[in-house]
């Protein structure tokens, strides 16, 4: 395929996921009109005029939780009444367990600190994981960026040209960053669930970092938002230079995509139930990819008024602007979407939870 047609469709497909965020807006504008909870907009507007709001991301700059973070700071104050300030705060360290934690226990509990870290954390402590130091089911959460699926990408000259190599057993060495994050409990799971062998290495504080250690050969590939590869980064641009492909994606069914074809959904590559039952419960936190929470004590008022300017920043003409610009795209919930999601983790089978713990918490 050309250079210029491939372009066409690349365009295609991401119009068709600013297409999906507009009637998802719309769908969420429509639907919660009527049962959208009031809040007392005069009070939340004498607490926030004249503050600052931090949103403390769980990895280092450069990545999508601090590329999204800067955009959605950058408009959302407009939303909140009494318009205050805000500011990216980064945190990282242990996955973004320690910003997980911090925001919890440690820093002011009254809605000028939203937090953004690994949408993995429920199914962690789902899993009883140790380091977890907050509730998942008490945080409010105000909602997430993208719905998404993880792919990931090996190096065109690395000894794995597919998902088939790495189960024959060719080496395969993938960066990642620590256990909790989705780039480390991914690649562990496809281990456990196809008796892979890929050798993580843990340590890089985001994906950016990983990004330049893949080409940098010292990693062989990673695994990641696909959302995220074709709109931030350099994903798409080392991928349209040959030097990294996809060789897999989570999920039951394969997106279409033109870089993707031939490129199997990790379900249908499972030889047992088993193996997919992981796989399904490790790919249902990328649908809420990216989330913002904020401390369980916020008082109601102003929890509202955040989840509203979250959702109305996504339709802001300026900030679609922006971030077209940086060829950004979205895929919007809410916080009472995330909250379901949420929900619906906690309540992962015992028996899945228990073999996921084996294989996660180390």
């Amino acid at each position: 395929m050309g250079v210029s047609a491939y372009r066409s469709r690349h365009f295609i497909f991401v119009a068709s996921i600013a297409s999906f965020c507009a009637l998802a807006l719309l769908s969420y504008g429509l639907a919660s009109s009527a049962d959208k909870a009031p809040f007392n907009e005069k009070a939340v507007e004498e607490f926030y005029r004249g503050k600052q709001i931090r949103i403390v991301i769980g990895s280092g700059p450069g990545g999508t939780y601090d590329i999204y973070s800067r955009l959605l700071s950058k408009h959302m104050g407009r939303y909140i009444p009494g318009h205050p300030a805000m500011l990216v705060q980064s945190r990282a360290g242990a996955g973004g367990l320690i910003a997980a934690n911090t925001i919890y226990n440690s820093e002011p509990q009254d809605g000028t600190v939203i937090g953004s870290f690994g949408e993995t954390f429920p199914l962690r402590q789902a899993m009883a994981a140790p380091g977890i130091q907050f509730d998942s089911l008490k945080y409010k959460w105000i909602g997430s960026a993208i719905s998404t699926a993880i792919a990931c990408v090996a190096r065109s000259d690395s000894a794995v040209g597919s998902i088939e190599d790495v189960i024959a057993g060719k080496p395969f060495t993938v960066g990642t960053m620590a256990p909790g994050s989705t780039i480390y409990d991914t690649p562990a799971i496809i281990n456990a669930a196809f008796n892979t062998h890929m050798k993580l290495v843990r340590g890089f504080e985001g994906v950016a970092a990983i990004v330049n250690a893949t080409e940098a050969k010292e990693v062989d590939g990673y695994c990641a938002s696909w959302l995220a590869m074709l709109t931030t980064g350099r994903h798409l641009q080392l991928m349209e230079s040959g030097l990294i492909k996809p060789i897999l994606i989570m999920g039951d069914k394969t997106p279409d995509h033109p870089r993707l074809r031939q490129v199997p959904a990790a379900e249908t590559v499972a030889k047992s139930d088993e193996a997919r039952q992981l796989l399904r419960a490790m790919h249902a936190p990328s649908q809420i990819t990216n989330p913002y929470v904020v401390h369980p004590d916020v008082p109601k008022d102003r929890v509202e008024a955040l989840r509203e300017a979250f959702m109305a920043t996504f339709a802001d003409p300026e900030f679609l602007a922006d971030a077209k610009k940086t060829r950004i795209e979205f895929t919007p919930s809410s916080g009472e979407q995330v909250t379901r999601v949420v929900q619906s983790i906690m309540k992962t089978s015992p028996a899945v939870l228990a073999k996921m713990k084996k294989i996660l918490v180390q």
